[in-house]
C-alpha cells in the first residue's frame, strides 16, 4: 500500500485553461492612455484597427494573456489583416466553421423546406477527403433521408467497410466514387465537407445542383453552373439567452453558439449537447 501511495504523490496534473475573450471595436476612445480595455471575457478596441502597428498591439495583448479563442464583432470580421494576424498565432478565431458540420440535419432541412425538394426522389452527394467520425455519421443519416447518396474521395478504401454496413443494416447501397467527369454530374445537393475550390471545380458539376460548401467561399468557375451555390450561413437560436450578451448584437449568432458549444468530443455528444442547448432550432 505505502508503495501504492508513493506512486501517486508523484502524479502531476496539467491543467488547461481555455480562454475566449469576444473582440469589440468601439467608436470613439474612451482613454487615450488605455486603448485596449478587457474586462472579464469582453475586450474593447479603442484604436484605428486599419493601422498596422494596431493590430499588432492587440495580437500582441493576445498572446501575453494566453488567449485560446477569440470571438470577433460583424464589423471586425471584415478586417482581413487581423484575421490573418491573429490565425499566424494559431488563436481561433470562431467563425461557425466548426459548428456547421454538426448543424447538417438542420441546414439540409431549410434548403429542402425553401426550395420543396422532394427527398425520397432527390440524389445527394458527399465530397470529402478527411474520413472524420463527422463525416462518417453524416453518411449514415444521409441514407435515411435521400434516395440515392454518392460519395466522392481520393480515399474511396476507407470507405468499403462503411459501405458494406449500411448495406447490410439498411439494405441501401451507396455509390463511393472519385470520377471527376460523372460522380457529380447527377445529384442535385452536393454536402461539400472539406474540397478547396481548385479541386472542386476539377470535376463536372450539374449545373442545377444546390452546393453547400462547409468550409466556406467556394467559388464555382463553370460558366454554365446555374444553380446554388452556398458559403455561409447565420442561425436564430430561437432563445436570446442561450447565447446572451451584453453586447450579442455586434457579433453573429453562429459564432457565439460555436464558442459556447465548442468541445472535443464524440459527434454524438456534440449533437446531444446542441439538441439540448437549442431543442426548438434542431
Amino acid at each position: 500500500m505505502s508503495s501504492f501511495f508513493s506512486f501517486l504523490a508523484y502524479i502531476s496534473f496539467e491543467v488547461i485553461i481555455i480562454k475566449t475573450l469576444y473582440i469589440e471595436k468601439m467608436d470613439k476612445p474612451k482613454c487615450l492612455l488605455k486603448k485596449i480595455k478587457i474586462v472579464q471575457d469582453d475586450c474593447k478596441i479603442y484604436m484605428n484597427l486599419d493601422k498596422e502597428k494596431n493590430i499588432k498591439k492587440l495580437v500582441n495583448k493576445l498572446i501575453k494573456l494566453e488567449t485560446s479563442n477569440v470571438v470577433l464583432s460583424k464589423e471586425l470580421h471584415e478586417n482581413k489583416e487581423l484575421i490573418n494576424a491573429i490565425n499566424s498565432c494559431n488563436i481561433r478565431i470562431f467563425d461557425g466553421r466548426w459548428l456547421i458540420k454538426y448543424l447538417i440535419p438542420e441546414i439540409l432541412n431549410f434548403v429542402v423546406q425553401k426550395k420543396n425538394i422532394q427527398t425520397e426522389q432527390t440524389e445527394i452527394a458527399v465530397t470529402t477527403n478527411e474520413i472524420t467520425d463527422i463525416t462518417l455519421e453524416t453518411i449514415k443519416s444521409l441514407v435515411k433521408q435521400f434516395r440515392r447518396v454518392t460519395v466522392v474521395t481520393n480515399h474511396t478504401e476507407k470507405l468499403r467497410k462503411l459501405e458494406k454496413e449500411i448495406y447490410e443494416k439498411e439494405g441501401i447501397l451507396i455509390i463511393v466514387s472519385n470520377n471527376q467527369k460523372k460522380s457529380l454530374l447527377k445529384p442535385q445537393i452536393i454536402l461539400n465537407m472539406d474540397f478547396n475550390q481548385e479541386l472542386l471545380n476539377k470535376y463536372k458539376i450539374n449545373e442545377e445542383a444546390i452546393i453547400i460548401n462547409l468550409e466556406g467561399d467556394i467559388k464555382i468557375k463553370d460558366k454554365r453552373f446555374n444553380g446554388i451555390n452556398i458559403n455561409d450561413y447565420e442561425i436564430d437560436v430561437g432563445r436570446e439567452e442561450i447565447i446572451w450578451r451584453e453586447n450579442m448584437k455586434s457579433f453573429k449568432a453562429k459564432d457565439l453558439l460555436e464558442a459556447k458549444l465548442y468541445m472535443k468530443d464524440t459527434f454524438y455528444n456534440i449533437r446531444t449537447k446542441i439538441i439540448r442547448c437549442c431543442p426548438r432550432f434542431c
